[in-house]
């Protein structure tokens, strides 16, 4: 593409990293200015796609830029069309998805990765329609996510969960949840804690399942069986000490297709299970999941 008619859009999420995300920001627009691309920055994603769907038709866009975390990653998946190239840079919390692929978000780097134009096809998964790019969870974590949203008034930091965290601790009540996996054939179970994964990344660094493969087409569904916060704390000890998956109470599989109930209390009543994609509110259950393969085109470093 002739690098005089070409265009570089960036949707910044105002809140990802504050003002010094909105400094690197303007940083990588100049950058990219210099480079001879034109390039503009959108915080409204709706405004993004307008210019990147009328760009793309004159054949005049050469990628757009993801300047946030994993959730703003997410929104422009389940807003642009999976052949348009995105490019992350990173400013959230955990930036789960460019750790994985080895994108620092700086500078240098983002110029030498839409220079170089090395693409890669990535699975993502779909939470009842809703895309997401890295995992998914329901039950306790989901509810400190909510809590965590419910609450935000800026850029969040790791600190920010505490008083989510002890929120959740206090009026989570651990139902077992029931669910199907299908791949060749369809399993029933049922567990108190399930994370589904795409990219084998957590938050804090924690490595539920660091075998799955966002190129597989397949989602990595982990399990812990047991209910409550005392067994919570235990499933999280093993974790850090990397020994989780040797644990009689935890499954692993593959599938590409879950569909997960909502429980009900003895009398019958519905109750309330929140679940969260890549750090974000997703809804509450039921839930079906499904995995799209080859669904996002990404932009990556060439030893990728």
């Amino acid at each position: 593409m002739d690098r005089e008619c070409s265009h570089v859009l960036i949707a910044a999420n105002p809140k990802s990293g504050a003002a010094s995300g909105q400094r690197q920001v303007a940083e990588l627009r100049e950058a990219l200015v210099a480079d001879g691309y034109a390039c503009d920055v959108h915080y409204s994603l709706e405004e993004l796609r307008s210019s990147a769907m009328r760009l793309q038709t004159l054949g005049q866009l050469s990628a757009v830029v993801s300047a946030g975390g994993d959730g703003t990653a997410g929104a422009l998946a389940n807003l642009l069309p999976s052949h348009l190239p995105l490019l992350l840079f990173p400013l959230g919390t955990e930036n789960l998805l460019a750790k994985h692929l080895g994108i620092t978000g700086d500078v240098r780097q983002t110029r030498t990765i839409l220079q170089a134009g090395h693409r890669t096809l990535l699975d993502v998964g779909s939470a009842n329609g809703k895309l997401f790019l890295v995992m998914l969870s329901c039950g306790f974590d989901a509810e400190v996510v909510r809590q965590m949203h419910a609450v935000r008034t800026g850029h969040i930091t790791r600190w920010s969960y505490a008083g989510p965290i002890l929120t959740a601790m206090r009026g989570y009540s651990f139902p077992q949840l029931s669910f199907t996996a299908t791949r060749q054939t369809s399993l029933t179970s049922s567990a108190a804690w399930l994370f589904v994964f795409n990219v084998p990344r957590y938050a804090a660094g924690l490595e539920f399942c660091p075998q799955a493969d966002p190129t597989d087409g397949l989602l990595d569904v982990c399990t812990f069986q047991r209910s409550g916060l005392l067994h919570g704390l235990g499933y999280l000890t093993r974790l850090w000490l990397g020994s989780h998956q040797r644990l009689r109470g935890f499954a692993h599989s593959l599938s590409q297709r879950l569909e997960i109930a909502a429980p009900t209390t003895r009398l019958g009543k519905p109750l309330v299970v929140p679940f969260q994609i890549d750090g974000d509110p997703g809804g509450q259950l039921p839930l079906v999941v499904e995995v799209l393969p080859k669904r996002l085109t990404l932009l990556v470093p060439t030893d990728h």
